[in-house]
C-alpha cells in the first residue's frame, strides 16, 4: 500500500487485508467454542503443513512473493486434490458401531455458541 498512489488500490488491499484479519479471528473463536478441546495458545499447528504453500489457484500463474516463497517455504505447483491423498470429497467408511462413538464425539466437540471469548 506504501507503494502506490491510487486510492481503489490502496482501498482494495485494505479491504483484502482485513478480511484476512477477520477470517483469522473468526477461525480463533470458532476453535475457542469447542471446549475443552482446543485452548488458547496450547495446540501448535502441524509442522508438516506449517510452511507449506499449495498452489490452488486455476490458471497458468499465481503469485509469487514472500507469502509463499523463500527458504521458509515449501511451494507445491500441482498438489493433489486432497492433502491426504484423497479425492477431495468428504467421505469416511467406518467399521462396526463406530458411527454411533463418531456421534458420541460430534455432540461432545460441538461449538458452543453462546461462548464469547472476548466476555471471559
Amino acid at each position: 500500500m506504501n507503494v502506490t498512489d491510487d486510492a481503489e488500490i490502496r482501498e482494495t488491499l485494505g479491504f483484502l487485508m482485513t478480511r484476512e484479519i477477520a477470517h483469522q479471528k473468526s477461525f480463533e473463536r470458532a476453535l475457542h467454542s469447542i471446549q475443552p478441546n482446543f485452548p488458547e495458545g496450547k495446540l501448535p499447528g502441524l509442522e508438516q503443513f506449517s510452511s507449506v504453500y499449495y498452489k490452488m489457484s486455476a490458471g497458468d500463474g499465481a503469485p509469487r512473493g514472500p507469502w509463499n516463497q523463500g527458504p521458509e517455504w515449501e511451494f507445491v505447483e500441482s498438489p493433489q486434490a486432497a492433502v491426504d491423498g484423497g479425492d477431495g470429497t468428504a467421505s469416511v467408511a467406518l467399521p462396526g458401531d463406530a458411527s454411533k462413538t463418531l456421534r458420541a464425539l460430534a455432540s461432545r466437540t460441538a461449538s458452543g455458541v453462546k461462548i464469547d471469548p472476548k466476555a471471559h
